[in-house]
């Protein structure tokens, strides 16, 4: 009797532990999270924080690029990121790729100025993003050293810097004074809008122009032309480069250099005033410079009227249209939620300061730089409102002019073209010069920190069309993708954007050695520098987990050998990375074992065999000329290996 109760125990235990099993697995599996896509030249970690705190079936992703021009082309094929970021939109990216969010409690929630200035047909397709301040960074210290006051107009401003360069202060080794913040063409474009605030813009006759302009019955041209008299000035007096803005070479470092005081001003925004402060701040933490205080200062009348800040929201978000319901959805979940204080919050502590545009949002004091606050409190605030792209193609056609590519009168005809006609697919090159067989990607940097289909397939073409047995193609060269299928002439424009030579050089092996070391160099920060090289004609191994300066482990030939450092090779590389724009800011991505033009340097062990008077886009151009009939279908090859990765 005992038996068969222990033993009817067991059994009642054993169908219950069946039951149970059975029971956990027929439970439905976790639903997938609805994963939207961010693309954009800022790490959104609070606000996706925040998102997937709050809803927790979303999974917000964000990829880092700096390149605007890449997100229009994805979207263009069809594949761009789910919620759509843009500094400058215009009528017909909105009307090919945003959703209408009318309907959604975002569009209500903003200052109404700012948004009924970006409303297409009444309709709302775009919420602001915090919004910056424009006008003069200052490093306020060396004017005091120099016994200056501070300036109140243009003529004052250029004798100061002019002044402040006579008594080497606040200059650098390019003897640069004063720089704009140039990395984007819209910042460039706002220099020269804020010349035409104080005297034009501001006034009556300024806020008529604006509105007759929107509906297409004023110009640029005939009206504009005095917005450059101050960077003439300016230039005339060597105080600032006209080629660091043209991108004849690399921009101005002006965060750096104006926080160890080797530059005196920039225009620039609040979040470049913040950033200086703190770039100081760490300066003299790491006893490596001295204390300096900052300001900004307004842009200038010259005709004695009160001066001006600008204010413009940093970027504007959207809903890619194209996207499925259910991501719509969750788009606007997101947009409603950072259309709420704690959203705002989020999206300042991301993007490092700014200004809500958020209707009653009580703002951060501190986030209000040195000497904006008496102009916020008296309204000599400038909301920059201008339609479609056009500040973006001012800054644009600004470099053509400095770089001596077209005049003035030129270049605000051709603003005026681009509004009046509406669009800008006029200016890119439509004509098919290939196809591809499966995407080439940009994607997260990777060209700039491990080997890549689209390096491989850029680097090949640059050995075939210098004829150089090995060549090296530097990823900050590289801006955009190619897409399965057809490749138009304008696509290789945007891909390879930059006018520097390939070049032919011949060194040791230990200066190819010395080169490969430098590439790997900065791959590992959270912006890995653009010196990062592709290759053709080698292979490399290196190990990022090491100190850099000690991370190439090894080079071989085609043939399986080990580089010899005592042998000689022809290696294509650019003109910019042997000196032809100088070493100095950062120019020539530190390859000075490579100098052959710079005499500010000491050259490099290097003899030049031919100047090819190619670009990159020349060589990927007869690549596809002289293979016309064949579609690209390039593949890794393990060309470069990172042991830290593969671990």
């Amino acid at each position: 009797m005992k038996y068969s109760l222990t033993r009817g125990i067991a059994y009642t235990l054993s169908a219950a532990m069946l039951l149970l099993l059975f029971a956990g697995c027929s439970q439905p599996a976790p639903k997938e999270k609805i994963v939207i896509k961010i693309l954009y030249n800022n790490n959104f970690k609070q606000v996706e924080e925040l998102v997937e705190s709050t809803y927790d079936d979303i999974d917000l992703q964000t990829e880092l690029s700096p390149y605007p021009s890449e997100q229009l082309r994805r979207l263009d094929r069809g594949v761009g990121p789910d919620l759509v970021i843009t500094a400058q939109p215009d009528t017909n990216l909105v009307h090919k790729y945003l959703l209408d969010i009318s309907d959604t409690k975002a569009s209500t929630s903003y200052d109404g100025t700012i948004m009924n200035a970006w409303k297409i047909d009444g309709k709302t397709y775009l919420i602001p993003l915090p919004g910056v301040f424009s006008g003069y960074v200052i490093n306020e210290t060396l004017f005091e050293q120099a016994g200056l006051s501070l300036p109140t107009n243009n003529v004052e401003l250029v004798a100061a810097l002019s002044e402040l360069k006579e008594k080497g202060l606040g200059v650098g080794e390019d003897g640069v004074s004063f720089s704009i913040m140039s990395d984007y063409n819209t910042s460039v474009g706002l220099f020269y809008v804020g010349n035409m605030v104080p005297d034009f813009l501001g006034t009556v006759d300024g806020v008529k122009w604006l509105a007759d302009f929107k509906n297409k019955e004023a110009t640029f041209a005939g009206t504009w032309e005095q917005c450059f008299n101050l960077s003439d000035a300016l230039e005339d007096a060597g105080v600032m480069d006209p080629g660091d803005i043209a991108r004849q070479r690399n921009t101005v470092l002006c965060m750096k250099r104006l926080g160890n005081g080797t530059l005196a001003a920039a225009f620039g925004d609040s979040t470049l005033y913040y950033e200086c402060v703190e770039s100081n701040r760490k300066e003299v933490e790491e006893g490596a410079g001295e204390a300096y205080t900052y300001r900004m200062l307004p842009l200038f009348s010259e005709e004695g009227k009160e001066p001006w800040f600008l204010f413009s929201p940093s970027a504007l978000m959207g809903i890619n249209s194209s996207i499925s319901e259910e991501k719509q959805d969750a788009c606007r979940r997101i947009l409603e939620l950072l259309s709420t204080s704690e959203g705002q919050d989020a999206l300042i502590a991301d993007m490092g300061g700014g200004k809500s545009c958020l209707t009653d949002y009580q703002q951060q004091e501190d986030l209000i730089p040195r000497g904006v606050e008496e102009y916020v409190e008296s309204g000599y605030i400038y909301n920059v409102l201008f339609p479609s792209k056009t500040v973006e193609y001012l800054g644009g056609y600004v470099r053509e002019i400095l770089a001596d590519k077209c005049t003035v009168e030129e270049a605000l005809r051709a603003i005026d073209q681009f509004y009046y006609e509406g669009t800008d697919e006029s200016s890119y090159d439509f004509s098919i010069v290939g196809t591809v067989d499966h995407d080439l990607l940009l994607d997260n940097f990777n060209v700039r920190l491990h080997e890549t289909e689209l390096g491989n397939f850029i680097a090949d073409c640059v050995a075939e069309a210098s004829g150089a047995p090995i060549a090296v193609v530097n990823g900050g060269g590289i801006r955009a993708s190619f897409y399965e299928g057809v490749v138009y002439g304008g696509d290789i424009a945007v891909v390879c954007p930059f006018d520097n030579q390939i070049i032919i050089l011949e060194m040791e092996g230990k200066t190819l050695w010395d080169m490969l070391e430098n590439s790997v160099s900065t791959c590992t920060e959270e912006f890995p520098g653009g010196r990062f090289l592709q290759v053709s004609g080698i292979q490399y191994t290196f190990d990022s987990g090491k100190e850099a300066g000690s991370r190439l482990e090894s080079v071989t030939m085609p043939d399986g050998t080990d580089l010899d450092p005592n042998a000689s090779y022809q290696v294509a590389v650019t003109d910019y990375m042997a000196g032809s724009k100088t070493y100095a800011e950062g120019n020539g991505d530190g390859y000075t074992m490579l100098n052959y033009y710079d005499d500010a340097a000491p050259k490099g062990n290097v003899k030049l065999i031919k100047e090819t008077g190619l670009l990159y886009r020349d060589a990927l151009a007869q690549y596809f000329e002289q293979h016309r009939d064949t579609t690209v279908n390039t593949k890794l090859e393990g060309r470069i290996i990172d042991l830290a990765q593969d671990n």
